[in-house]
């Protein structure tokens, strides 16, 4: 698949996602190696490292989402599409894009949604108390940006159709 070749500003996005999901990353592999040695070198566990893990694992996901669609990297199976011609998977990958642009636009309004009554009834975290509104609101944002992203590539793609409709001629 050809990715998306971002203009500066959007390199500095693609690296201050890239770097927020690995400090993330980072931070759950610290909570549970601290987690590991407490729990079995000295009988004391990491109060709340099961919540930090479930919030720092679900903030990981939706920040990435943004440049595996941006990118194009998410998992595929081509075992039809290898056999269609570069016209037509170009014309797939646009209705793959476009649809897929529609469903994350439409949980990320749904998140959007949810995240504002978790953030209007004050849910928190059972053992920690970590407030849940704006952990929905980061992750509505993020899937907003992977409609975003699918947008963009769609109409990349629908450029570089275009360009191959003109060599054909």
């Amino acid at each position: 698949m050809n990715a998306l070749r971002p203009r500066p500003a959007g390199r500095i996005g693609e690296l201050l996602l890239g770097l927020t999901a690995a400090v993330l990353l980072f931070a759950m592999m610290i909570v549970t190696v601290v987690d590991v040695i407490g729990r079995y070198f000295l009988s004391r566990p990491l109060p709340g490292a099961f919540e930090l893990t479930e919030i720092l694992l679900a903030l990981t996901v939706f920040i990435s989402a943004p440049l595996v669609c941006l990118r194009e990297e998410h998992i595929t199976v081509t075992l039809l599409t290898d056999r269609l011609s570069a016209r037509a998977r170009e014309i797939q990958a646009i209705v793959a894009a476009t649809l897929g642009c529609f469903i994350f636009g439409i949980v990320a309004w749904q998140l959007f949604e949810h995240a504002r009554r978790l953030a209007a009834y004050g849910d928190v975290t059972l053992f920690l108390r970590i407030p849940k509104g704006p952990l929905g609101y980061a992750m509505a944002a993020c899937t907003a940006l992977a409609a975003l992203s699918l947008m963009l590539v769609a109409h990349e793609r629908c450029k570089s159709a275009r360009q191959l409709i003109r060599e054909a001629r």
